[in-house]
């Protein structure tokens, strides 16, 4: 396939508390998830709109593999909603009958579950949270990253930082409005900020109670979302670490809330509900659009 064109072919997408990704499914189609080809898919203007694209399911030695890519067309290593949303899919889309397998995802191998199907209910094991700034990314010597100052958009923040597959900033905001316009100002200067070469994902958190939290997010590839999955799990990890929470909670997002916990072993588990929105079929000309330079 040239660059640009997209084949006809079909395509589903579902959403986690507002936070949609597309799913297109390799198999019988020629489409190639080039940086070009996510951008276009996700823009909600010129193609479907989404948050993210999962490829999948590729070859795996046990579960099912997949690529996730954010809006921008950059990849993910991990979405905590992209892999339930995609274990919903493969569920509804024949590719498996049982209840619980393994996701595999550049992050490494994640544990998902469909506990209800017809209620939409999945949860997803992410792995184990580090807050050291090696994992995360940050500059400057290892260190852990609890409480770390941090000049920002005019303002000076204490920012606890995790990594569960991607690398996540949380803000506390005790006392502040924490709307989107905070989280687009705050979360844009965080995601550039030198201190994160490689950018990152920031979650302005309240902590309402010991067992409920609530953020709004920025992701370095998509933006402000509604939710996010591994925002409110690194948010959890994080609350769990300045001791302001136990080690499980609800996490209210502007989309809805999900379930947050730590286990015993340190495994980070997401539980929430996943909906499919649509699916259908892509124009045969589609990609038209990206050889005259729409979204080149």
């Amino acid at each position: 396939m040239n660059g640009g064109a997209f084949p006809a072919m079909d395509f589903a997408k579902y959403e986690a508390l507002g936070n949609d990704y597309i799913v297109i499914d390799p198999s019988g189609t020629g489409f190639v998830p080039l940086p070009e080809h996510v951008r276009l898919a996700c823009d909600r203007h010129h193609g479907l709109g989404g948050d993210g694209l999962l490829y999948g399911p590729l070859p795996a030695e046990e579960g099912f593999r997949l690529l996730t890519f954010n809006a921008d067309g950059s990849e993910c290593p991990q979405s905590g909603n992209g892999l339930r949303i995609f274990a919903r899919y493969l569920r509804e889309s024949g590719h498996t009958e049982a209840d619980t397998f393994t996701l595999h995802s550049s992050a490494g191998p994640a544990t998902v579950r469909v506990l209800d199907l017809d209620a939409g209910t999945v949860s997803a094991e992410l792995g184990t949270a580090s807050l050291d700034s090696r994992a995360v990314g940050a500059a400057g010597p290892a260190r852990t990253l609890l409480r770390e100052p941090l000049l920002a958009a005019g303002e000076r923040w204490e920012v606890t930082c995790v990594r569960l597959g991607s690398p996540h900033c949380v803000i506390p905001v005790p006392g502040r409005n924490a709307d989107e316009a905070l989280a687009r100002t705050v979360g844009a200067a965080v995601r550039d900020h030198a201190l994160f070469p490689d950018r990152i994902n920031v979650a302005l958190l309240d902590v309402i109670d010991r067992e409920t939290l609530r953020i709004e997010i920025f992701e370095r590839g998509a933006g402000y979302t509604l939710a996010s999955g591994s925002s409110a799990c690194a948010a959890a990890v994080a609350a769990h670490a300045l001791g302001l929470t136990g080690s499980r909670v609800t996490v209210r997002m502007p989309g809805g809330e999900v379930e947050a916990g730590i286990g015993e072993d340190g495994t980070v588990t997401l539980t929430g509900v996943v909906r499919p929105v649509l699916r259908g079929r892509w124009a045969a000309g589609l990609g038209r659009r990206l050889a005259e330079g729409a979204l080149a």
